[in-house]
């Protein structure tokens, strides 16, 4: 995400300056209004606000926490600081309990066994990082809690400002929300949180990519094909008058980059199998292979595996990502308006599961969660409109994920693989059935020059027949939100395709470009790697 850094003091001229229209908290709104999470958010909102206006101790704490990033990402879980000791010889819940009673506090905490203070970065600069809590009094927001299309903040417990659901804070803010990387191992456990019972071990990270080892210190993090139905895809108009830069199918990378990806072999595949004379050859026969037209039987080379090197998510992904929500007063679900609510997310958590077919059994089922910074993904331009900011032009990106696959053993695994991507929340559980429908090469056999064991016999799938398979694959899967749906990787595809020279700057650079496997939503770069 584009960030501009500029000066932010003028907030609180504008908070003043707008004092006079503030709309007072209601402080006789019973506790029998706490239907869902939405209105324990907002209420542990206004409280929180109330403690950050008035106590240095807690703002340095949560600048504290959110820095040591227990989840790779800048939340502060409250089951796990509640109890912790501020420098004012106070616990945190303790300070909270200065400004509002022991009932509601144990009303909030059995509501929201996941929650969590996020500190944004923001436009303005405004970031965990930046943030001085000595001179900077933050408003606190309850996230996605939009009630006609606006997003209330609060300071010193009452309304401060609203900002429409296009629109993203300039000034320093903080998030309550539910955590989307830990899940509750025993809700019984946690039935009447405020008795002290929500500790650790009640708790468990959904990925371990998500649990941030560091010891409690900051960790810094992580030719074309034919699209595939899909099932679901955003419309464009949710975010129209944004402009976009153009969809990536392939990626450009320069030598560097290229071989830091491990890459090189793929590269020079091009060339040795003859496919820069015109030749229809696969790139991976001579990558696993050695495979060339003069010499067309090899044994597998087992120093290679697949890796999900890139990806790249399209308008139409990024739509799925900032607009999908089940409540029906979420603006998102009206075309007039341009959610701009991941600014309050943090951090992507991307899901990718990937199928392919065995000979003997079911098959393989890889599933690996990365934790992805917006702006590795995405490049935002904003413009400022007084104390908020707007989206002028998305410009995709690609994001390295770089997740180890298998050794592609095409005589006992399948043509086909199929990978699903979807971003997480914590919508519960669901099961999964997903069929792959691919092929298998049968032309192995035995060449008693390549030693004991089998040999790949001719290019490509030689002059035998290839045997078709279909099998179904279930699984459960853990707090699955937006589906962008699958792609299709086969061993035949041409990954590298051509190196061009780049003038920029005076400068020339030669750039090497891939193709990838995509969908309307996605592009992934799937390509080997030498791992010995």
């Amino acid at each position: 995400m584009k960030r501009k850094f500029i000066k932010i003091a003028m907030f609180s001229m504008c908070l003043l300056s707008c004092a006079k229209d503030d709309v007072k908290f209601q402080k006789d709104n019973p506790m029998k209004n706490f239907t869902n999470e939405n209105v324990a958010k907002e209420k542990f909102a206004i409280i929180l606000s109330k403690a950050v206006s008035s106590n240095q101790s807690m703002r340095d704490f949560i600048q504290e926490e959110a820095l040591k990033m227990m989840d790779n990402d800048y939340d502060v879980f409250y089951p796990f600081i509640k109890d912790e000791i501020l420098d004012n010889n106070l616990s945190f819940r303790d300070n909270l309990l200065k400004v509002t009673d022991q009932e509601t506090l144990n009303r909030i905490e059995g509501q929201l066994p996941l929650l969590t203070i996020y500190v944004p970065t923001l436009p303005s600069g405004f970031s965990p990082e930046t943030w001085t809590p000595k001179d900077e009094i933050p408003v606190v927001v309850a996230e996605g809690n939009y009630k006609n299309n606006e997003l209330a903040f609060f300071q010193n417990r009452e309304e401060k400002i609203k900002i429409k659901s296009n629109q993203i804070p300039g000034f320093p803010t903080l998030v309550v929300k539910s955590n989307e990387r830990i899940a509750v191992k025993n809700k019984a456990l946690l039935a009447n949180s405020g008795t002290n019972k929500n500790v650790k071990a009640n708790y468990q990270f959904i990925s371990s990519e998500f649990e941030n080892k560091g010891n409690g210190t900051r960790s810094i993090k992580v030719t074309s094909k034919k699209a595939l139905n899909i099932s679901k895809t955003a419309s464009s108009t949710l975010l129209s008058g944004i402009t976009w830069g153009p969809r990536l199918t392939s990626i450009g990378l320069t030598t560097d980059e290229m071989n830091a990806s491990g890459l090189a072999d793929v590269m020079v595949s091009k060339e040795a199998i003859g496919n820069d004379k015109g030749a229809d050859n696969w790139q991976r026969d001579f990558v696993y292979y050695n495979l060339i037209p003069s010499n067309t039987n090899g044994k597998l080379k087992t120093n290679f595996k697949e890796f999900i090197h890139y990806i790249s998510i399209s308008e139409s992904g990024f739509n799925l990502m900032t607009n999908t929500n089940s409540d029906p007063d979420d603006p998102i679900l009206n075309p007039n308006w341009h959610n701009s609510s991941f600014w309050s997310d943090g951090y992507f958590e991307l899901r990718f599961d990937v199928l392919s077919n065995s000979k003997n059994g079911q098959g393989e089922r890889f599933t690996d969660i990365r934790s992805v910074k917006p702006q590795d993904l995405f490049d935002i331009q904003y413009k400022r409109l007084g104390p908020v900011y707007i989206i002028e032009k998305i410009i995709p990106k690609f994001a390295k994920v770089d997740i180890p696959l298998q050794t592609w053993d095409l005589e006992n695994v399948s043509y086909g693989w199929k990978i699903s991507v979807s971003e997480t929340d914590q919508a519960g559980t669901s099961t999964i059935s997903s069929t792959n429908s691919s092929k298998f090469a049968t032309n192995f056999g035995i060449d008693a020059g390549f030693g004991i064991g089998k040999v790949k016999i001719g290019l490509k799938f030689g002059g035998s027949t290839e045997v078709s398979s279909s099998k179904t694959h279930t699984y459960t899967v853990q707090n699955v939100s937006d589906e962008f749906g699958d792609v299709l990787v086969q061993f035949g595809d041409n990954i590298y395709d051509k190196k061009e020279p780049v003038y920029a700057n005076g400068l020339i650079n030669i750039y090497y470009y891939f193709n990838t496997a995509y969908n309307s939503n996605i592009s992934l770069l799937v390509a080997p790697k030498r791992i010995n």
